[in-house]
């Protein structure tokens, strides 16, 4: 799977990292990467994760 990052989506990152490290830079820098490691595992593993039951039950209704 390909992520591509939106511009908003890398604006709202940094404004979150830049709130968070006003009181701890070092968190605000754990933060971030945190959540591109995520994106990492997200790409590599697609279907990681539970099945939110609120999605399936609109799969199930849409069809």
């Amino acid at each position: 799977m390909k992520i591509i990052w939106s511009p908003l989506s890398l604006d709202r990152t940094a404004e979150i990292a830049e709130y968070i490290s006003l009181d701890n830079p070092s968190a605000a820098q754990r933060w971030v990467e945190n959540v591109f490691n995520k994106v990492d595992i997200l790409q590599s593993s697609p279907k990681t994760g539970r099945i939110v039951p609120e999605i399936e039950r609109l799969t199930f209704l849409s069809h």
